[in-house]
């Protein structure tokens, strides 16, 4: 996959991850982007705090997602194939790609500017699962911007919708 798309997953990913977290919309029990756990992460993970932080919320968010969507023939945001978690993994480590991460969540609007910047709006989504197509999607930039926008309509609206992939054509 390309070096772009893999940094717009890493992006949204930790944009998504963040909005999520207790201090945001709660949908997850995380708290890995609040001052405090900047203080306690940076002694430790100094090089790699964005990817560290990255890493918790993507665990707290698998969980509800995986709670919700199942699991088996299913992807979603916080659960991808292999190759892609590999590729966000090595993404989160560029120091560029951390500038650009920190400055979109500084604040909840600012995150909720960008998924407004970078979506496709999509029509009445109803609440929970929401399949959005299947395993060679993944690799569809448009795709992703669809699942930006189904975020970001959740937000918004305060209605959990989870979008996901499958196995099955």
């Amino acid at each position: 996959m390309e070096k772009i798309q893999i940094s717009t997953l890493a992006k949204l990913r930790t944009i998504i991850g963040y909005l999520g977290e207790k201090e945001q919309f709660d949908w997850w029990q995380s708290s890995f982007f609040t001052q405090g756990s900047n203080a306690f992460l940076s002694p430790v993970f100094s090089r790699t705090q964005l990817l560290a932080q990255c890493n918790g919320v993507t665990r707290a968010a698998a969980l509800v997602h995986d709670e919700r969507i199942g699991v088996g023939n299913v992807y979603h945001l916080f659960r991808l194939p292999e190759e892609l978690e590999q590729g966000i993994h090595l993404s989160l480590q560029e120091s560029q790609l951390e500038e650009v991460i920190r400055k979109i969540i500084e604040s909840r609007d600012s995150a909720l500017d960008y998924l407004r910047k970078n979506s496709s709006t999509q029509v009445q989504p109803s609440m929970g699962p929401k399949r959005v197509g299947n395993v060679h999607a993944l690799h569809d930039h448009e795709t992703w911007k669809v699942v930006a926008g189904l975020y970001l309509f959740s937000f918004e609206q305060q209605k959990e919708i989870l979008p996901y992939f499958t196995n099955l054509v």
